[in-house]
C-alpha cells in the first residue's frame, strides 16, 4: 500500500484558539477518519511518524530563528493572530508550535519512504512560507526543505523538483532551497494574492485570479511534464494545496472539488510513470471543502497505485 503518514498530534486544539484563524487545524483527522469509513485504510495502516528533533530543524533553519520561536511576539507575527502576544510561549509551543514539529518529522519520515518505496503521502505538512531564517503565513518550520537537507545529508540527491500548486506562491520554500543547485521548484500561484512581492524560483507560473478549473488544468497539465523533462530529477515533492477550490475564503481560483482531484493525480501519475520517487504534502486550504478535497485526492491516489507502486 501507500505509505500514508499521520498522526493525531498534527491537529491543532488549543481551547479555541485554532478558531481564530481561517486554517481548518483539524482537517488531518477529518481526512484520516474519512479514508478508514471508506475503507482504504485501517488505523494501524498509517505510518507513523517522529517528532521532528532541533539536530533535523538545524539541518536548515537558523539557530537565532529557532531561538526567536521563544518570543510570543514573534509568533504572533508568523501565525497571524494577534491574542498569541498575550499568551505564555509555553503554551503557543505546545499547543501550536509542536504539532507542526510533528508535522514537520511527517515530511521527513513520507520523502524518506518515498525515496525507498516511490511514493508516500503526509496528510499534513506544506508549510511552505517558511524560510531558513523567517517565518510567516501561519508557516513555521521549512518542513519540505528539511526534510530535503536531511535527506541529502543521508545520500545526495542529484536532481529535486518541489512542484508548488497551493494558490499562494511558496516564497519560503524557493527562498530556502536556492543555494542548492540540486533543487528546484516549479510554482502555480494565484499572482494577486499574498505574498507580496513574489521572489525569484526556477519556474514561476502567475495564475489570473478568477481563473476556472478547465484554463488551470491546460496550465498544469503542459507545465508539469515540461519540467520533468527540464530538471529530470530523481526525487519530486508535490505540495498539494488545497486552497485553489472555488469555496476557498483566501484565494479566488474556481477548481471544483473533481478538479483538484484531476490534479492531483495528474502530477502524481506523471511523475511515477517515469519511475520517479514522489512525496506528497497537504500545504493550505481554508474552505469548508478543504479537507474533503483532499481526502478524494488521497482516495483516488491510492485506488490507482496501491498495488502498482
Amino acid at each position: 500500500m501507500v505509505p500514508l503518514v499521520y498522526s493525531p498530534n498534527y491537529n491543532i486544539t488549543a481551547y479555541g484558539l485554532e478558531h481564530l484563524h481561517p486554517f481548518d487545524s483539524v482537517k488531518y483527522r477529518r481526512i484520516h477518519d474519512w479514508l478508514i469509513a471508506q475503507g482504504l485504510r485501517k488505523e494501524q495502516d498509517f505510518v507513523t511518524p517522529h517528532l521532528c528533533t532541533q539536530d533535523e530543524l538545524l539541518r536548515l533553519h537558523t539557530p537565532a530563528y529557532l531561538e526567536s520561536l521563544k518570543s510570543s511576539s514573534v509568533l504572533k507575527e508568523i501565525l497571524e493572530v494577534w491574542v498569541i502576544s498575550f499568551l505564555p510561549n509555553g503554551f503557543v509551543d505546545g499547543h501550536v508550535l509542536e504539532p507542526m514539529r510533528w508535522a514537520t518529522g511527517g515530511t521527513i519520515r513520507a520523502c524518506r519512504l518515498a525515496r525507498e518505496q516511490g511514493l508516500a503521502i503526509n496528510i499534513g505538512g506544506g508549510f511552505h512560507h517558511a524560510s531558513r531564517a523567517q517565518g510567516g503565513g501561519f508557516c513555521i518550520y521549512a518542513d519540505v526543505p528539511v526534510a530535503l537537507a536531511n535527506l541529502h545529508a543521508e545520500r545526495p540527491f542529484r536532481s529535486v523538483l518541489v512542484v508548488d500548486a497551493d494558490a499562494h506562491q511558496g516564497n519560503g520554500c524557493a527562498d530556502s532551497l536556492r543555494s542548492w543547485p540540486w533543487a528546484h521548484i516549479l510554482d502555480f500561484y494565484e499572482d494577486a494574492i499574498f505574498p507580496s512581492p513574489k521572489v525569484q524560483e526556477d519556474w514561476l507560473v502567475p495564475l489570473a485570479s478568477e481563473m476556472c478549473g478547465e484554463d488551470y488544468l491546460h496550465i498544469l497539465q503542459a507545465c508539469v511534464p515540461e519540467a520533468l523533462d527540464r530538471f529530470a530529477p530523481e526525487f519530486v515533492v508535490y505540495n498539494a494545496g488545497s486552497d485553489v477550490l472555488n469555496t476557498d475564503p483566501l484565494a479566488s481560483l474556481l477548481l471544483t472539488v473533481p478538479q483538484m482531484v484531476e490534479r492531483d493525480l495528474f502530477v502524481v501519475t506523471q511523475v511515477r510513470q517515469r519511475g520517479i520517487p514522489l512525496a506528497m504534502v497537504l500545504s493550505g486550504g481554508y474552505g469548508p471543502l478543504s479537507w474533503e478535497a483532499h481526502a478524494r485526492s488521497i482516495e483516488a491516489i491510492v485506488t490507482r497505485f496501491d498495488l502498482s507502486g
